[in-house]
């Protein structure tokens, strides 16, 4: 076919092919798209211009919709067995998480109680040695011997619990 037919057509029947899209798909751009894929496909297949034009456009319009409709539907489902997937992992992380922090407060109970208060002050509320020293009315040296000790009493459970099956916590 010649380049002016193929403009006299674009120009003919664009418009109702386009409308036609937007009905599908109820998208401006993704309609604008479709018609345009459209009008490539048939000109690169319309052989004659003897064909009834109009109809064989709907007819590639409508399959690319649907091809794309699929690919989007597709597309739709990969999102969502991947969000699943997320939520299932988060799930599962949390529940490791509260089991290791269950862990990790039993081996807590376990110390003496300024050990105890010394390491609760220093790793979960961010103070510093010389901060713990001041509320536990403790020196600062001793505050470091303290948290040395508690520290290495945890390590010590925690290769306990690991050799019984547990997970490692670092601390």
């Amino acid at each position: 076919m010649e380049k002016d037919i193929l403009e006299q057509l674009y120009k003919k029947y664009a418009k109702q092919v386009y409308l036609y899209l937007y009905s599908l798909c109820h998208s401006h751009s993704l309609a604008e798209d479709l018609t345009q894929d459209t009008f490539l496909k048939a000109f690169c297949t319309l052989k004659t211009t003897e064909v009834k034009a109009l109809p064989w456009f709907f007819t590639v319009a409508r399959n690319l919709y649907l091809d794309e409709w699929r690919r989007e539907k597709l597309r739709s489902r990969k999102e969502e067995e991947h969000k699943e997937r997320q939520n299932e992992e988060d799930i599962l992380g949390q529940l490791i998480k509260k089991e290791q922090n269950k862990r990790l407060y039993q081996m807590l109970q376990s110390l003496g109680v300024l050990e105890r208060e010394a390491v609760v002050l220093y790793y979960f509320t961010g103070l510093s040695q010389e901060e713990i020293s001041n509320v536990l009315k403790v020196s600062r040296s001793n505050i470091r011997v303290i948290l040395y000790r508690a520290r290495r009493k945890l390590k010590m459970l925690l290769n306990e619990d690991e050799q019984e099956g547990g997970c490692k916590d670092e601390i």
